[in-house]
């Protein structure tokens, strides 16, 4: 009996350490003059996220007839600061009511071109390419308030790596489960 209980409790350490599948979330942002169409890709982390959580991302930029695409690490930089961007499996948030913003631009951040920013209590603002998603309607920006659903989950499915550790566990279930019958019928 002490013997089926410890299976069950390494079943249960084997599930617990499958890694979170990452997450897409779909981006369609803008207004008559400024688009931002694309994706961004986490780690899977559900709750807040930080800059480190955000593994890869995509955004076809329109300001004005003026098109950039800002094609994840390839061609560009990513920094989120705050607590104002957060993940559920279904959607990304972000809180326009706090002080941190989101932040994806190309070359790198700072330069100030070719941006789309996602910001609180600020302004992201400079030259080229360029989309502003803030409380304010400085400059280029598209005005939001509060809580703002920003991105939309699509398709997550599970990597090969997940798959094969919940495949395993599954076996090792009903392995346990073969041998309790065993003993029970013994």
């Amino acid at each position: 009996m002490i013997r089926a209980f410890v299976s069950a409790a390494s079943v249960a350490a084997l599930l617990a350490a499958v890694p979170a599948a990452a997450i897409t979330y779909n981006i369609n942002v803008g207004n008559s003059t400024l688009g931002a169409v694309g994706f961004i890709k986490t780690d899977g982390t559900i709750g807040t996220i930080s800059t480190a959580n955000i593994v890869d991302w995509n955004f076809a930029l329109a300001d004005n007839g003026v098109n950039f695409t800002l094609n994840g690490p390839v061609n560009s930089q990513r920094v989120v600061q705050g607590a104002t961007l957060t993940a559920t499996a279904s959607g990304l948030f972000f809180d326009f009511s706090g002080s941190g913003l989101a932040l994806f631009q190309n070359p790198n951040i700072g330069s100030s071109i070719n941006f789309i920013c996602f910001v609180g209590n600020g302004v992201c603002g400079g030259a080229g390419n360029r989309i502003s998603i803030t409380t304010s309607t400085f400059g280029d920006g598209i005005a939001q308030r509060g809580l703002q659903q920003i991105g939309f989950a699509g398709g997550v499915v599970p990597e090969p790596s997940s798959w094969a550790m919940l495949i395993a566990g599954f076996g090792l279930v009903g392995a346990v489960a073969r041998r309790r019958k065993a003993v029970v019928a013994a």
